[in-house]
């Protein structure tokens, strides 16, 4: 009978919305999900056949959920871990042997310093080569073992001024001791260097006026350091300079100074004392040391530096992981790899913002971001969720409506079979 057949098209109109329903509440629930998806209810009709007359309506169904991989908005966050997609690519995470997919890179370091997300699942990326290119296959981002080597001093630059007022000191620089070499000397400067392990010294400058326009360098370190007796003074070096009565700098070129250090290589430290004007041309020999009449303050500027430890990290627009170690120095480690799909309407979601990949997906492609590729990579931000929450709450409006429409069918259906038993009586 049509009227019991109403009652059943109008139940089938009942469970679908209510699982649509379902849906749109989802959707909802997770507007501040990072890089949450949303889902979309997609209804479809059935149909019974019925002879020549062709197929007759026998209610709804809902026929799938999709999703919509819509760009969310990226949200800036300050924090190193924190990555966003902007394009259609998914960030590859490893969950033991299996190899899942997210959009979602609110990630962090775990114990031993492998980049993970939430649930601990260790993100990939390619290794980088001195030159910067990506080796083999994607392996987990891990920054347990990342240090900066140690780099020899290899350069002191001194420069600023010499008084060329100080007085000569009777008997000249004497170098016995510590003391002896400060009493004897105009002025001092310390220049901290680094040895072949990367352990940090001090050579000092020792400065002595010797005749007008002339000036003896005595550089020294503690003998402790240098297999000797601790506390006693040890010479590594001398120079003797001169300038032009400009004050411009005359002499010498560039001296080399060389010292072992315990337990490290023999190193060679070039002193540049700045560019002689042998000539002494006007306005020439003043990048380095000078003599005016003002008070000595010259300094020393060294190069290398000791072994660093990781103290951050830097993402650029190309997924490259750049180090930022406590030695002041940078080092590119990985390149973030992403993957992208045939297609994603194949992807089954799991949860946590987690996909995987299936037959209907595809095979992930995995590759880089940058030009050409899944997309770029937004260093110190997330994704944030598509939900447009407009759209569901007319969603909601909609469902709503279809909901109570169908309640009146079936509540019309019940009265005109009350009317059909009533009919009997």
């Amino acid at each position: 009978m049509a009227i019991l057949g109403s009652l059943s098209i109008a139940r089938s109109g009942l469970v679908a919305t209510g699982e649509a329903l379902g849906v749109t509440s989802n959707n909802i629930a997770n507007v501040n999900t990072t890089a949450f998806k949303g889902g979309r209810s997609e209804f479809a009709d059935l149909v019974a056949a019925h002879g020549s007359r062709g197929s007759e309506g026998i209610g709804t169904r809902l026929a799938d959920v999709s999703t919509s991989f819509a760009q969310g908005g990226i949200e800036s966050t300050g924090r190193a871990t924190d990555l966003a997609i902007q394009g259609d690519g998914f960030f590859v995470v490893r969950n033991g042997e299996d190899f899942l997919y997210t959009r979602a890179g609110n990630f962090h370091l775990d114990a031993s310093q492998t980049l993970v997300t939430g649930r601990g699942d260790a993100v990939q990326g390619f290794e980088l080569d001195a030159s910067g290119q990506p080796i083999g296959a994607p392996v987990d981002i891990d920054f347990g073992g990342a240090t900066s080597q140690p780099q020899p001093t290899a350069n002191v630059q001194l420069a600023s001024n010499l008084d060329a007022s100080a007085p000569l000191i009777d008997g000249g620089f004497d170098g016995t001791t510590f003391d002896t070499a400060y009493a004897t000397s105009n002025f001092s400067v310390p220049a901290r260097v680094y040895d072949s392990l990367g352990v940090g010294h001090t050579v000092t400058f020792f400065f002595t006026r010797t005749d007008a326009n002339a000036w003896d360098v005595n550089v020294a370190v503690d003998a402790g350091e240098a297999g000797g007796t601790a506390g006693e003074i040890q010479s590594i070096g001398t120079a003797s300079l001169t300038f032009n009565p400009d004050g411009s700098l005359a002499g010498p070129d560039p001296t080399d100074l060389t010292v072992t250090f315990n337990g490290a290589d023999e190193q060679t430290i070039t002193v540049d004392f700045g560019t002689p004007n042998t000539d002494a041309t006007p306005g020439a020999g003043l990048d380095g040391l000078t003599q005016f009449g003002s008070p000595s303050n010259a300094s020393a500027t060294a190069d290398g530096f000791a072994a660093g430890q990781l103290a951050t990290i830097a993402v650029d627009g190309d997924g490259v992981v750049t180090g930022v170690f406590d030695n002041g120095q940078t080092r590119q480690l990985y390149r973030v790899a992403l993957a992208d799909f045939p297609s994603t309407q194949g992807l089954v979601q799991l949860g946590d913002g987690l996909f995987q990949a299936t037959s209907e997906s595809g095979s992930a492609a995995i590759s880089t971001a940058g030009a050409g590729g899944p997309g770029r990579i937004v260093g110190e931000s997330i994704e944030r969720s598509n939900v447009d929450l407009a759209q569901e709450f007319v969603d909601l409006i909609s469902l709503q409506r279809s909901f109570q429409a169908n309640a009146r069918v079936i509540t019309t259906g019940d009265a005109v079979l009350n009317e059909l038993i009533n009919i009997v009586r």
